[in-house]
């Protein structure tokens, strides 16, 4: 269950376009934060009111479809409510957690499940179980050609990541250079 119904989202939209700041909403209806009303608006200028339809089942996104929204999310410089929108996914901390998992182990972190797997029943004092929970269970890829076409995405944005933060490292000097510039 949501805490607020669509059309009472519907309502805080209509009001913010008539005029009504994200801040007086806020305060007027007892909504956390502004943000909130500012991703209501956000979600309903992407898909209109069908934005705030609740989702009876929780997602699974292929790892294709992962690296995809995280490509789209660095070439466009998006944000993570921009990207979430853009995709119609229902939270951005959804895609942060696919970003913070592909850093640290790159496509092989897009390609897990989410949530804890499952034990399965088995006994502390056998011997083979230990052995099995010792040993590093590899999963094969599809095929060669898969693994070659992952590793090529995953470089593509790589070198789309290393652009970004070389042109945001210059701005940042020549931001600096500006500000010495001023004081003399």
């Amino acid at each position: 269950m949501t805490k607020y119904s669509n059309d009472f989202k519907v309502k805080i939209i209509s009001e913010y376009l008539v005029g009504a700041g994200s801040t007086f909403l806020h305060h007027k209806y007892h909504i956390p934060g502004h943000d909130t009303v500012l991703k209501w608006m956000h979600q309903y200028q992407s898909n209109g009111s069908v934005g705030f339809k609740n989702r009876e089942k929780r997602s699974e996104y292929a790892s294709n479809f992962k690296l995809e929204v995280l490509k789209w999310m660095k070439e466009n410089h998006s944000s993570l409510n921009e990207t979430a929108n853009h995709f119609n996914i229902s939270t951005s901390s959804t895609i942060y957690q696919w970003d913070r998992r592909f850093q640290a182990r790159g496509l092989d972190g897009l390609r897990t499940k989410r949530g804890r797997p499952p034990m399965g029943k088995r006994k502390k004092s056998d011997p083979t179980n230990q052995v099995k929970r010792n040993k590093k269970v590899e999963e094969p890829f599809e095929s060669d050609q898969q693994r070659l076409k992952d590793l090529e995405k995953e470089n593509k944005l790589l070198r789309i990541e290393n652009e970004y933060l070389k042109k945001l490292e210059a701005l940042v000097r020549q931001r600096e250079q500006h500000e010495r510039n001023k004081r003399k």
